[in-house]
């Protein structure tokens, strides 16, 4: 009897413990942004978005800025197309914010030749 009642509580401390880690998981992996392309126009791909989620995102330069928006797909990707072409040898800072709380950035600091046009002349 005490046999039975010893492994009934065992059985019902690990089914607690199971339903109280299944409930709590988290996300480990971050949203992230990658530079797709940034001539003629900005295009910048995004992964790990909760999916379905509605993404806002800005791309600054100091002096000018652009917006697009995108939604994540089932995997939680986007990709967004800047009706934008920031100017050539300046360090862009993309920052995506997802409906959800969902929240990524990006700088892209230029290099010499790197978008064909050699900088610091």
């Amino acid at each position: 009897m005490r046999t039975r009642i010893a492994w009934a509580l065992l059985a019902l401390s690990l089914a607690a413990a199971t339903s109280a880690t299944a409930g709590t998981t988290t996300r480990t992996t971050r949203p992230t942004l990658t530079l797709v392309q940034q001539l003629p126009v900005l295009v910048v791909r995004g992964a790990h978005f909760r999916p379905g989620e509605l993404v806002r995102l800005t791309a600054t330069t100091g002096t000018t800025s652009g917006a697009a928006t995108a939604t994540a797909t089932r995997a939680g990707r986007i990709v967004a197309r800047f009706h934008y072409t920031p100017p050539v040898c300046v360090r862009i800072v993309v920052s995506a914010i997802g409906r959800r709380g969902d929240h990524a950035r990006l700088v892209v600091t230029p290099t010499p030749g790197s978008t064909g046009v050699p900088c610091g002349l």
